[in-house]
């Protein structure tokens, strides 16, 4: 036996070193060669895919470091970074390594479009798709570049206002990691130069042609969700008016910039019809399994089935956690529904009925008490053991819970636990519109249309606020007459229709508006309502712009932090 044994093993390896002397040689580890990328269409688009991976697929919650909202999650980074936490080493914000990941793809991908075997049938059809994915993959580098100039971009303690590291090539093992950040303008320049070129090679519709079946497989309405030409106007018409606020321009309103974002913003509305072509039912989020398919959406990631939004955020009544806690300060933010602000004499707003008659959107998106979430009236009041205000660690810490971004056909209790579809949107078309009123404004006031879209700054916000059910003849918005006032009424509107979709935080930075409000809520005791403090926010002059992260500026003292980090 014990012979047997011992030879057959080396018999084995007899017959296998005879057949193969170089399995001596380590072997491969799931690692693929060029040849490759080269031949395997699927496989080389996967590079730009893995760029796609790493865009948003769900909203944060950076509304609870705003005057918007707190979470009753003692453990939230927002929470955390609100009141004090927030540095160049804890940063919830930080998109750095992410951004980047999908930059260093993209680059590579771009290296190799060109030669990929797209095609063995068809040299032309081979061309159609190099074009389509070089396209693609430049307006994703210019999207993760704004990313980043957005999240990371300010004034350095070097004194200048500077961008990122614009990182445009492939950069090899061997090669120079340490790259110093570029000024500000370079990197919209870069993004804008991306965005243009990405113009010119994709369509501005994934739409498919009755006569030319090459152009439909790779042009083809197939492609939806995927980045084309509608989408990257609304992109560089964002990236324009982000770069066009106060904070980055001594604070006031770049014109120049005003004007990108007029035209982009500009030419985009004109095609649905302007303000005529605003959806109806754009400010309503997730009631039916139709809702991908609005006309609102420009640009949304494709659907799940889930139901973790509503487990973070119902109230506890209806098992939910609660997370999400929208302000007494947003609540006062939302008007009458004759258009009056609350502290207006002619508005009509009652103390003691602080819920009635107001603009429809407060229903809408936050919970108050004796607001109704999917049949269900819930009660904050101060007596409700389970979803009153403090009682319990789900419980609302400001007498209000979101309403906005959940499915209220949800059941989560634990013995049912149903799902449905949720998305992500990047772009809607209102965010569209209040782009193009904020910047007609600044330039020429509520009321000019010269460059003769066929609509005003005036008849944008008139279009939203009627849609919110504000009575019609809008007083207040009549009332109306200058730039400032129609400023505060825009930036008004836009953190109403934008709420918990992670804006706020940008927009309050960007304007340089007060970021140590004190969030507050509302403590009901039957008949008795008081205001409360809630949470102290505390932030410094200098956080208008986010950090480097810290690791960055230790592994290269060239790269320089931002002012006050």
């Amino acid at each position: 036996m014990n012979s047997i044994k011992t030879f057959i093993p080396i018999l084995l390896l007899g017959v296998t070193l005879g057949a193969c002397e170089d399995l001596l040689e380590p072997d491969k580890d799931n690692q693929y060669s060029i040849d490759r990328v080269m031949n395997d269409p699927a496989f080389a688009e996967g590079i730009l895919l893995s760029a796609y991976l790493k865009l948003p697929t769900e909203y944060s919650q950076e509304d609870v470091a705003t005057d918007n909202a707190v979470s009753n999650n003692k453990n939230s980074e927002y929470l955390r970074m609100a009141t004090g936490e927030w540095s160049a080493l804890f940063n919830p914000l930080n998109v750095w390594t992410n951004s980047y990941d999908a930059i260093f793809n993209i680059n590579y991908f771009l290296s190799v479009v060109n030669d990929v075997n797209w095609s063995w049938q068809s040299d032309d059809r081979k061309q159609m798709f190099a074009d389509r994915f070089k396209g693609e993959a430049l307006a994703l580098r210019g999207y993760f570049h704004f990313t980043l100039l957005l999240n990371h971009g300010g004034v350095a303690s070097d004194g200048n206002l500077l961008g990122i590291p614009l990182v445009t090539e492939v950069i090899n093992s061997d090669g120079n990691w340490k790259l110093p950040r570029n000024t500000y303008q370079q990197c919209i320049d870069r993004i804008n130069a991306d965005f243009d070129t990405a113009l010119a090679l994709l369509p501005y519709k994934w739409e498919d042609s009755a006569e030319d079946l090459d152009y439909n497989r790779v042009f083809g309405s197939q492609n939806q969700n995927r980045i084309q030409g509608q989408i990257i106007k609304a992109l560089k018409a964002k990236v324009a008016m982000h770069t066009a606020s106060p904070a980055f321009n001594n604070d006031a309103y770049d014109n120049d910039k005003c004007r990108i974002a007029i035209e982009n913003a500009g030419e985009l509305l004109t095609e649905i019809g302007g303000v005529s072509g605003l959806d109806p039912q754009g400010n309503i989020f997730y009631d039916n399994d139709n809702d991908e398919s609005r006309p609102e959406i420009l640009w949304r990631n494709d659907y799940d089935n889930s139901n973790s939004r509503e487990k973070l955020n119902f109230p506890p009544s209806l098992f939910g956690e609660g997370h999400i806690n929208p302000t007494q300060n947003l609540v006062d933010a939302f008007p009458m529904e004759n258009g009056y602000p609350i502290n207006a004499g002619e508005s009509g707003y009652d103390p003691a009925a602080p819920y009635d008659n107001r603009d429809s959107r407060l229903k809408a998106y936050i919970i108050y008490n004796g607001n109704n979430l999917g049949g269900s009236v819930i009660n904050t009041d101060i007596n409700n053991p389970v979803d009153g205000l403090n009682n319990t660690t789900a419980s609302t810490r400001t007498g209000y819970y979101l309403l906005k971004l959940l499915r209220t056909d949800v059941n989560i209790d634990p013995n049912v636990d149903s799902k449905t579809r949720h998305f992500y949107t990047y772009i809607r078309y209102t965010e569209v519109f209040l782009i193009y009123a904020e910047a007609a404004n600044e330039i020429w006031g509520p009321d000019a249309d010269p460059n003769l879209y066929g609509f005003t700054a005036r008849d944008i916000i008139a279009a939203i606020r009627q849609r919110a059910d504000i009575s019609a003849g809008d007083p207040f918005l009549a009332s109306i007459s200058s730039k400032e006032e129609m400023r505060e009424l825009i930036r008004n509107e836009r953190r109403l229709e934008l709420c918990f979709e992670g804006f706020r935080f940008w927009d309050m930075r960007r304007w340089k508006q007060t970021l140590t409000e004190t969030a507050k809520g509302v403590a009901i005791n039957e008949s008795t309502i008081t205001p409360i403090d809630v949470e102290n926010r505390n932030y410094q002059s200098y956080m208008y712009f986010g950090p480097i992260p810290n690791r960055e500026i230790t592994k290269y003292d060239g790269l320089f932090q931002n002012q006050g980090w």
